[in-house]
C-alpha cells in the first residue's frame, strides 16, 4: 500500500492551499496512507478533522515552543516510522525546516518547488524532485508537485474542509469584517488600515447589514476598536471550529489577505479579500472567492524570498491610497448581488 507525507506550511490558508495534494492523492490512490505534517495548532485542528482523508497528523511546534521542542517531536516521530513513496512541501515552504522535515522522514521522492534564488538558505537541495513555481495560484502550484509523480488532479479540486465546519440555511444580511493578519516578519503591513475597515462597518451599518466583526489574539485591540465606534456592528471571538461554521453562515466576508479570508471561502461564503503588497495568486482560492487588488504597482512581497518591505518605498500606497472605501463597497455589494442572483 502507497503512502505519503504532505508538509503543510504554518499558516491555516497555506494550510488549506495544501488540502489539495491530500484530495488529489486520494482521488487517484483511494487505498493510499496519507500523513501530514504541521507546525501550528490551526492546520493541526484542519487535518486532523479531516479524518476520510488523512491518516496521521504529525505536529511540530516550532513556532510556539522553538527549535527545541520541534527537534523533540520530529525525534518521536521517527520512532514511529513509515516508509514514504513521497513526500510533499506545499507552497511556500522556502524556509528550512520544512525541507529538514522532508529530508529526516526518508521519502523515495522527496518532491518540492524550486525557490531560487533562495536555494541554498532554504535548503531545498535536500528535496530530490524539484517542480518550477509556475504562474498560477498557490492551489495549483500545489498540484502541480503531485502532477511531478504521475497524478493528474480533476481541473476543479479545491479546498478540502471538515463537514462540520459548514452549515446550512438563510445566510441573511450577516456580512462578517476581518481586519487582522499574521504578524510575524513584518507580515502585519499588508493589513488594509484599521480606519477605512471602520468606514466600511459603518457604511454596512447603516444599509441595514448585520456586521460581525471577526476577532483573534493578534487583531483584538484593532477589531474592538471597529465595535466601540460603530454601532450596530459585534464582536465575534471564538475556537477554529466555531469561526468557520459562523463564516458558513454570512452572506459575504471582507478581509486581509489572511488565513481568515481562505477559511471563508473554503466554506463556501462570498469573500472579498483585500490585497496591497501581498500578490493576488495567494489569495483566497474558488468560485466565490475575489482577491480583490485595484493598485498599479506591482506586489512587493514574495514568499519565496521573505521580504516584506514596500519596494518602491512609498509607504504602502496600494493599500492607502489605491484601496479606497468606496471601491471596497462597491465590489462588495457586486459580490453580494451575485451570490443572490445564484440562489434564483
Amino acid at each position: 500500500m502507497s503512502a505519503f507525507l504532505v508538509i503543510a506550511p504554518q499558516g491555516l490558508g497555506d494550510a488549506l492551499e495544501a488540502t489539495v495534494i491530500v484530495g488529489a492523492i486520494k482521488e487517484a490512490l483511494p487505498e493510499a496512507v496519507i500523513d501530514v505534517a504541521v507546525l501550528r495548532p490551526g492546520p493541526r485542528r484542519l487535518f486532523e478533522l479531516l479524518s476520510g482523508y488523512v491518516d496521521d497528523v504529525r505536529y511540530y511546534p516550532y513556532w510556539e515552543r522553538g527549535i527545541a521542542a520541534f527537534g523533540g517531536a520530529l525525534l518521536r516521530s521517527l520512532s514511529r516510522p513509515r516508509r514514504y513513496e513521497a513526500s510533499f512541501l506545499a507552497y511556500p515552504a522556502a524556509r528550512p525546516e520544512y525541507h529538514v522535515l522532508s529530508r529526516m522522514h526518508g521519502a523515495e521522492k522527496r518532491v518540492a518547488h524550486d525557490y531560487w534564488p533562495g536555494s541554498w538558505s532554504s535548503m531545498q537541495w535536500l528535496q530530490n524532485v524539484l517542480v518550477p513555481v509556475s504562474r498560477s495560484h498557490n492551489v495549483q502550484r500545489n498540484l502541480d508537485l503531485v502532477r511531478a509523480i504521475g497524478i493528474e488532479p480533476r481541473a476543479d479540486l479545491s479546498y478540502l474542509v471538515p463537514p462540520a465546519w459548514v452549515v446550512d440555511g438563510d445566510k441573511g444580511s450577516r456580512i462578517a469584517i476581518h481586519v487582522g493578519t499574521v504578524t510575524h516578519h513584518g507580515l502585519d503591513h499588508k493589513r488594509w488600515p484599521v480606519d477605512r475597515f471602520s468606514e466600511l462597518a459603518r457604511r454596512l451599518a447603516v444599509g441595514g447589514f448585520d456586521v460581525c466583526v471577526i476577532s483573534g489574539p493578534d487583531e483584538r485591540a484593532e477589531s474592538r476598536r471597529i465595535v466601540d465606534v460603530v454601532q450596530g456592528t459585534r464582536l465575534v471571538e471564538g475556537a477554529l471550529d466555531d469561526v468557520a461554521r459562523f463564516l458558513s453562515g454570512c452572506a459575504a466576508a471582507v478581509t486581509n489577505d489572511s488565513g481568515i479570508g481562505h477559511l471563508a471561502a473554503a466554506v463556501g461564503t462570498p469573500t472579498l479579500a483585500l490585497h496591497g503588497p501581498t500578490p493576488v495568486e495567494g489569495g483566497p482560492y474558488g468560485p466565490r472567492a475575489v482577491r480583490f487588488r485595484p493598485s498599479p504597482c506591482p506586489a512587493c512581497f514574495d514568499p519565496r524570498r521573505r521580504n516584506t518591505s514596500c519596494a518602491l518605498g512609498i509607504d504602502f500606497a496600494c493599500l492607502t491610497r489605491d484601496l479606497t472605501v468606496d471601491a471596497v463597497e462597491e465590489r462588495l455589494h457586486a459580490l453580494v448581488q451575485e451570490r443572490k442572483a445564484a440562489r434564483t
